[in-house]
């Protein structure tokens, strides 16, 4: 990913949404059912009450861009 994104890039709510142009923002699925939780945090994530471990997203061998993990 480059840049760090804290947290999220380990994170079983994380997805990571590509632009047509290329670019790439950090979703979380929390936000779906949580009010709490920012749609697109602010990256750094460096604290959150909703993280759970979830494995890598992106060019390690995780999901596609826009697809949820772990079958949540």
């Amino acid at each position: 990913m480059g840049a760090s994104v804290g947290l999220c890039e380990r994170c079983a709510f994380a997805v990571v949404q590509e632009s047509g142009r290329g670019s790439r923002f950090w979703r979380c699925r929390r936000a779906e059912e949580d009010p709490r939780f920012p749609r697109y945090p602010r990256l750094p994530v460096l604290r959150c009450p909703g993280f759970e471990e979830g494995g890598k997203l992106g060019a390690e061998g995780g999901p596609e861009a826009g697809q949820p993990r772990g079958g949540r």
